[in-house]
C-alpha cells in the first residue's frame, strides 16, 4: 500500500513546509551542505517558490533563526528557569530538546557568515538571549548580564568545539554523556555563585 503525501498548498502552508524542511536539514546537516534544491525537495514544493516565498538562502534562514528563536523564548519563558533555558541549548544533539542547539547552531554560522554591521534580522537572531539575565538573582542586571554572558561562552564553547577540546585534551576515551553532565553541572555551579 502506498502512502500519498499531500503537498503543501498556499502561501502559508508552502513557508511552513520549506522552514520545517530547513529547519529538519540544517539539524542533520552543516549549513554549507543544504540547498534550496534540497529543501525544496524535502518540502515536496517546487524550488520556485522558495524564491517566490523567501527571496535568498539568507532570507530563508533568517526567518527560521527568528522562527526558532521565537520558540525557544516561549519555552523558556514557560518555566523561567535559567538553568533550563542553557540545558536547552547545550543539550546533546541527539536529544529531543536539541532543537535549539540547532538553532545556536545555525546563530553561530549566520553570524560568522554575517558582516559585523548586519542589522534588522541579525538583531532578531539573538536578542532572544537577552531575557536569560533577569531570570537570575544577581544584585544589579549587570552583575547577572556578566554572568550569563560567562555562562553562554562555556555553553557556546563546548556546543562547537567539544570534539577538538576532547582530542586536544586525550579526553576521547571519556564518556561523551559523562563530559556533557560535567559542563552541564559546571554551568549550574557559575550561575549558583
Amino acid at each position: 500500500m502506498t502512502t500519498v503525501v499531500k503537498r503543501p498548498t498556499g502561501r502559508d502552508e508552502v513557508t511552513e513546509a520549506l522552514l520545517d524542511a530547513a529547519k529538519r536539514l540544517f539539524a542533520t546537516s552543516g549549513p554549507a551542505d543544504v540547498s534550496l534544491r534540497g529543501i525544496a525537495r524535502e518540502a515536496g514544493v517546487n524550488h520556485g517558490l522558495v524564491y517566490r516565498h523567501f527571496g535568498t538562502r539568507d532570507d530563508l534562514v533568517d526567518r527560521l533563526l527568528e522562527r526558532m528563536a521565537t520558540d525557544w523564548t516561549a519555552r523558556t519563558q514557560a518555566t523561567d528557569d535559567f538553568t533550563t533555558a542553557l540545558d536547552s541549548i547545550l543539550a546533546p544533539p541527539d536529544e529531543a530538546e536539541a532543537s535549539a542547539g540547532s538553532w545556536i547552531r545555525l546563530l553561530a554560522w549566520s553570524l560568522l557568515i554575517d558582516s559585523p554591521e548586519a542589522s534588522g534580522a541579525a538583531q532578531r537572531r539573538y536578542a532572544t538571549l537577552d531575557l536569560l539575565p533577569a531570570m537570575l538573582d544577581d544584585e544589579t542586571l549587570d552583575d547577572a548580564a556578566v554572568t550569563t554572558a560567562t555562562a553562554l561562552a562555556l555553553v557556546f564553547g563546548w556546543r562547537f568545539f567539544h570534539p577538538f577540546i576532547r582530542a586536544a585534551l586525550h579526553l576521547e576515551a571519556t564518556d561523551f554523556a559523562e563530559l556533557h553532565h560535567a559542563m552541564s553541572d559546571a554551568v549550574r555551579r557559575l550561575v549558583s555563585t
